[in-house]
């Protein structure tokens, strides 16, 4: 079984490595919000620290669900789909939390922090 770094696909890491991940992940995506000027620095941790942990929860739906995350015997493959289910988990959830930002605005955002955390996550998958 393959293991993913991943913020919807943390779930399946042992306790230690999901909570050093996720710290990492929230920790980098408010500063990456922040960089963007998407929010003020305390809201961005807020924001990313919920959303992360929704699209964790999703994760583990996905799991429970489906006995996996491996949706194609592609490593590369199902990390891109996991990709793309996180920015739209995340987007989702941040635009919600921030109705009065524009909605490209927002998506423009989630793409970005989260091809940030998943380049790092690769570099992990490759090492």
């Amino acid at each position: 079984m393959n293991l993913f770094i991943l913020d919807a696909g943390g779930a399946g890491l042992v306790l230690f490595m999901l909570l050093g991940f996720m710290f990492l992940a929230i920790l980098i995506e408010a500063i990456m919000m922040m960089l963007l000027k998407y929010n003020k620095p305390g809201k961005t941790l807020l924001d990313s620290l919920v959303i992360n942990l929704v699209s964790l929860g999703a994760g583990y739906l996905i799991i429970y669900s489906l006995g996996s995350l491996d949706f194609t015997d592609n490593e590369y493959l199902n990390l891109f789909v996991l990709y793309l289910l996180t920015v739209l988990i995340e987007g989702i959830c941040l635009y919600l939390l921030n109705r009065t930002k524009p909605l490209n605005k927002t998506l423009l955002t989630v793409f970005v922090i989260n091809i940030i955390t998943y380049l790092g996550l690769l570099i992990l998958k490759i090492y």
